[in-house]
C-alpha cells in the first residue's frame, strides 16, 4: 500500500497549522498565518507538533480533508528554516492520562506526519484475508445473471478455512481452564469481567479476550461469507427443485460438504473456535427468536454445527458445555419464541419456504421467463434460533413446546366463547328452542372425556372416535370414576394425570394385543401380526397426542427409534436398534465388522407371529393407497405350534398386511458386496416395514393433534423421549424446593420431620407417596417443580386419622401425629391403602 499521498496530506495540515504560510492574504482558518490575519489584534494559540499531529489526524478521517490545505503554504520553502525544527522541547509538557497525546507521540503516527521518512505499510495478514473475502461478501440475487466472476465452492471453503485459521493464530495458547474463564463471561452475554469477581492470576484469558477484539472483524466476515454462499446455495436449490418438478439433483458438493474434509482443527483451536464464535453470535444477535438466513449470526450457527459435528467425539466429556450459551435463551420471552415458531410453521410460511406439487412445478417450468419465479427465490427468509441442537436445553423446548400449545387451546376455547356469545345474542325461534347436540359441541370450551375405571381405553374410543378437529385443540378435562359407586374425580389437572396412567396400563399390557415388551430391556414398541384393526393404533396415538398436547408425561418406555420416527427422520442406523433389539444389531455389527461372516446369512427378514414364522424377501413393498396395505414377498412360512400344519400364505388376515408368494424365487445368501445394503434393510424391516400398517395408523391419529412442525422443535429423539416420558428417578430434595403449603410454616419442626422420614424411604415408596399425592408415576422434564405438591393441615386434627390426599389439586392433607414413628406408620398405611382411585383411608 503506498502512503506517500496521506504523508504528504498530513505533513502539509501540520506544517500549516504550526508554522503558517507567512502570506499576508491568506485566510484559512488551519493555517497558523490564516488565523493570524483573521483576528490580528487578539491573541492567538501557538499549536504545538503534537497538537498539530491530533488535528491533523482528525482532518484525514474526515470527508473532503483537503479542502483544508492551504494554497499558499509550501514545505520545500520552509524545509531547511529554523522553524522547522521539531525537537522535544517544541512539543511541551506530556498529560500521561491523555490517550490522544499517547497516540501521537508514538513513531509510527510521527513518520506518517514526516514526508522525509519513507513508509511502506505492508497489509497485515488479517488485512490480506479480509480482503480475500471481499468476493464471498457480494449478495447474488437469481433474478440477476450469475455473474462470472463467482467463485466456485471448492475456492470458497479454502478461503474460508484459511481466514478462521488467521483468526485462531492470533489467540494465545492456554490450558482448557484459561479459556473457559474467558468464556463465563461470553456465554452469559458478556464480553469483559465485570463487578468483583475473582480473576486469575494469570493474564492469558485476558489475551484471549484482547485476540478476539483484534481479530472480531476479520470473524465477522468469515462468519457473513458462509452465510451469504449457503443461502445462495439454499435458493438455486429450491429453484432446480420447482422446475424440474420436485426431482433435485446435486450437481456439485456444497460449501459445508467441502469445509467439512478442510476442517483441521486440534483441540485447543477448537475450543477457542467455539468460544469465539459464540461472541461473535452475541455481537451480531438481533435479539429475536429467528434471525435472517444470509446473516452473520446465521454463519456463525453454521460453522458451530460444523464443527461440533466434526469434533464431538474427540472432545472431553465435559466440554459439551463448551456450545452452550445460557445468555439467548435468558434474553428471550416464552411468548416471542412460541409465536415466531408458529408463525414459521409450512402453512404459514412464504411462498419460497413452501413445498410444490407436481402440476404446479411443471407449470412454473412453462413460465421461466416470469419474474414472479425469480422473485420468489430472491425473497427474504429467516432462519428460528430453536432449530440450533446446542442454543437451548431439552427443558427448554419443553416450556416453548407447551407455550405453542397453551396458544393453540386459548385460540380453541376462544372460538367456542364466540360461539356461545352469538347464539346468547340470536332470538330464539320459539321459547322452548332447545340447542341441538352439535350446536352445543361447537360452544364447549373443554374436550370433556367421562370414563369409566372398567373400561377406560373403550370409553375414550367411544366419545374420541370422529370428533371435529376444532374439539381436540380444546384444553382437556375428565371424569373419572363410577356413577353409581359415587366415584367421580372432577378434573383439576390430576385426573388427567391418573386417566392417561390408566390407558397406558392397559394399552400396553400383554394382552390387549398392541404392544410387545421386551422382557431384557424393558421397553415396549407395536407387536409385528398384531390381529387388532388399525383403528385401535390410530386412536391410542390421538390418545397420546392429547397427552403431550396437554403437558402430561406418560408411563412409557418405549425405544430410541419410536421417537425418531414420531420426528419424521427414517433414516435409522444400528444404534438405533441397541435399545430395544440388541441381539439383532449385535448380528448385524458381526456381519458388517467381520470379514466373510455374511456367508452364513440369507437376505431373509423373517418375522414371528400368531403361530407362524414367515420369512421375506428384502423389504419392496408398497403402499396400495385404496385400502393401505402392504405388499410382503413370502419365501417361507413355517408354523412354529403346529409343526405339521400346512400355511397357506396368501389367505393369511393380518391387518394391513397383504402377503404374496412368487413362484421359482430363491432367497440368495448376503454376499460381501451387498451386507451394507442388508444392514440397513434389517434396521428399517425391524422398526418400520414389519409393523408398517400399525406405525402408520399410530403417526395419522397422533398428527390429528401434535403437527409434525409443533413436534419438531424438541429436534432430537432424546429431547422428545424426555418430554414425553419423564424420568423415574426422583429428587426429593428438588420436590421439598418446590412444595407449597397451607396451613404449615415449612420451616417448622414438624415439616422438618416430615421430610426426613420421606428421605428415609427407599426411591420406590417416594415415588409411591408422589403419586398418592399429584397421581404421577414419573417425574416431569423439569423436574418436581413441574408438578402441584401441597402440604395441607388436615381437619380435623387428630391423630386416629390416616392422610389422605386429592390429586386433582396435588394435595396432601396431613394431620400433625405427636411423633416421627406415627407419622411414619400412618402416611405408609395410606399410601398403601389410597394409591389407587380416590380412597381417603
Amino acid at each position: 500500500m503506498d502512503t506517500s499521498a496521506l504523508q504528504d496530506l498530513l505533513s502539509r495540515l501540520v506544517g500549516q497549522l504550526v508554522h503558517g504560510c507567512g502570506n499576508v492574504a491568506c485566510r484559512e482558518c488551519m493555517c497558523d498565518s490564516g488565523r493570524r490575519n483573521a483576528s490580528p489584534h487578539k491573541p492567538i494559540r501557538k499549536y504545538t507538533p503534537r497538537s498539530a499531529r491530533a488535528i491533523a489526524l482528525a482532518l484525514a478521517g474526515r470527508a473532503l480533508p483537503r479542502k483544508h490545505l492551504c494554497l499558499h503554504y509550501s514545505p520545500a520553502a520552509l524545509e531547511t528554516g529554523p522553524d522547522q525544527d521539531d525537537s522535544e522541547a517544541l512539543e511541551g509538557p506530556q498529560d500521561p492520562s491523555s490517550f490522544e497525546q499517547l497516540l501521537c507521540d508514538t513513531p509510527i503516527i510521527r513518520d506518517l506526519c514526516n514526508p522525509k521518512v519513507k513508509l511502506s505499510l505492508q497489509p497485515t495478514k488479517l488485512e490480506y484475508w479480509k480482503h480475500s473475502l471481499s468476493p464471498l461478501l457480494r449478495p447474488v440475487a437469481i433474478e440477476d445473471d450469475i455473474p462470472s466472476s463467482l467463485i466456485s465452492n471448492e475456492q470458497a471453503a479454502d478461503i474460508v478455512c484459511n481466514a478462521l485459521k488467521a483468526c485462531l493464530d492470533i489467540v494465545p495458547e492456554g490450558t482448557l481452564a484459561q479459556y473457559s474463564y474467558a468464556d463465563a463471561w461470553i456465554r452469559d452475554g458478556g464480553a469483559y469481567p465485570t463487578g468483583n469477581r475473582t480473576t486469575p492470576t494469570d493474564e492469558i484469558w485476558l489475551g484471549v479476550l484482547d485476540s478476539f477484539e483484534r481479530g472480531q472483524d476479520l470473524l465477522s466476515r468469515v462468519c457473513e461469507a458462509v452465510a451469504i454462499r449457503v443461502d445462495l446455495e439454499e435458493r438455486l436449490q429450491i429453484l432446480r427443485s420447482r422446475l424440474s418438478g420436485g426431482a433435485v439433483k446435486v450437481v456439485r458438493p456444497t460449501l459445508q460438504q467441502i469445509m467439512v474434509k478442510k476442517f483441521d482443527l486440534d483441540l485447543s483451536a477448537t475450543v477457542q473456535a467455539v468460544v469465539w464464535l459464540k461472541k461473535t453470535l452475541m455481537l451480531h444477535w438481533n435479539g429475536k427468536p429467528s434471525i435472517p438466513q444470509a446473516s452473520t449470526a446465521t454463519g456463525t450457527l453454521i460453522l458451530l454445527k460444523l464443527i461440533k459435528q466434526l469434533a464431538w467425539h474427540d472432545l472431553p466429556n465435559e466440554v459439551s458445555a463448551w456450545f452452550s450459551l445460557p445468555a439467548i435463551a435468558n434474553n428471550l420471552a416464552v411468548m416471542d419464541v412460541a409465536n415466531s415458531w408458529t408463525a414459521n410453521s409450512p402453512k404459514d410460511k412464504s411462498y419460497r419456504e413452501r413445498s410444490f406439487d407436481s402440476t404446479r412445478a411443471l407449470q412454473m417450468t412453462q413460465e421461466q421467463n416470469s419474474p414472479h419465479l425469480l422473485f420468489d427465490a430472491d425473497s427474504v427468509s429467516e432462519q428460528q434460533l430453536l432449530s440450533s441442537d446446542f442454543l437451548f436445553n431439552a427443558a427448554q423446548r419443553a416450556l416453548y413446546f407447551r407455550m405453542v400449545n397453551h396458544l393453540k387451546m386459548r385460540k380453541a376455547h376462544s372460538k367456542a366463547e364466540k360461539a356461545a356469545a352469538l347464539r346468547r345474542h340470536l332470538p330464539a325461534h320459539s321459547p322452548e328452542y332447545e340447542p341441538d347436540d352439535q350446536v352445543k359441541h361447537e360452544e364447549e370450551h373443554y374436550l370433556l372425556l367421562n370414563v369409566s375405571r372398567t373400561d377406560v381405553l373403550q370409553d375414550a374410543y367411544d366419545q374420541l372416535w370422529q370428533r371435529r378437529s376444532g374439539e381436540l385443540f380444546r384444553p382437556l378435562r375428565v371424569r373419572l370414576g363410577e356413577m353409581d359407586e359415587l366415584e367421580v374425580g372432577h378434573d383439576l389437572g390430576g385426573v388427567q394425570i391418573e386417566f392417561f396412567n390408566l390407558v397406558c396400563k392397559e394399552a400396553f399390557a400383554e394382552h390387549t394385543g398392541l404392544f410387545a415388551t421386551n422382557q431384557i430391556t424393558g421397553l415396549s414398541y407395536f407387536r409385528v401380526g398384531s390381529l387388532q384393526p388399525l383403528h385401535m393404533f390410530e386412536l391410542l396415538g390421538l390418545l397420546l397426542a392429547l397427552a403431550v398436547y396437554n403437558g402430561i408425561t406418560l408411563p412409557l418406555s418405549l425405544p430410541n427409534a419410536f421417537f425418531k420416527l414420531l420426528l419424521g427422520d427414517r433414516d435409522l442406523s444400528l444404534d438405533d436398534l441397541a435399545d430395544h433389539w440388541p441381539e439383532e444389531a449385535k448380528s448385524l455389527r458381526y456381519i458388517m465388522e467381520t470379514p466373510g461372516a455374511e456367508e452364513d446369512f440369507e437376505s431373509s427378514f423373517p418375522v414371528e407371529a400368531n403361530g407362524i414364522r414367515i420369512f421375506a424377501y428384502e423389504p419392496l413393498a408398497c403402499c396400495i393407497e385404496s385400502d393401505e396395505l402392504v405388499t410382503i414377498r413370502v419365501a417361507k412360512a413355517v408354523p412354529t405350534t403346529y409343526p405339521s400344519t400346512e400355511i397357506d400364505v396368501e389367505r393369511l388376515q393380518w391387518p394391513g398386511i397383504h402377503f404374496i408368494c412368487p413362484d421359482g424365487s430363491v432367497i440368495p445368501p448376503v454376499t460381501a458386496a451387498d451386507k451394507e445394503r442388508y444392514s440397513s434393510s434389517y434396521v428399517s424391516w425391524l422398526a418400520i416395514d414389519s409393523v408398517a400398517p400399525q406405525l402408520r395408523a399410530f403417526q395419522r391419529g397422533f398428527h390429528r393433534v401434535v403437527d409434525k412442525h409443533s413436534l419438531s422443535m424438541f429436534l432430537t429423539p432424546t429431547n422428545l423421549k424426555a418430554f414425553m416420558e419423564g424420568s423415574t428417578h426422583l429428587d426429593v430434595d428438588e420436590l421439598r424446593k418446590s412444595t407449597h403449603y397451607d396451613g404449615y410454616d415449612p420451616k417448622s419442626k414438624y415439616i422438618a420431620t416430615f421430610w426426613r422420614v420421606v428421605k428415609s424411604w427407599p426411591e420406590e415408596k417416594q415415588k409411591q407417596l408422589l403419586k398418592f399425592v399429584t397421581a404421577a408415576e414419573r417425574v416431569p422434564l423439569g423436574g418436581p417443580g413441574q408438578l402441584t405438591f401441597v402440604v395441607q393441615r388436615a381437619q380435623p386434627i387428630s391423630a386416629e386419622y390416616l392422610p389422605t390426599s386429592s390429586t386433582c389439586f396435588g394435595a396432601l392433607q396431613l394431620p400433625q401425629y405427636p411423633s416421627a414413628r406415627v407419622l411414619e406408620e400412618k402416611l405408609s398405611l395410606a399410601i398403601k391403602y389410597g394409591l389407587e382411585g380416590f380412597g381417603t383411608g
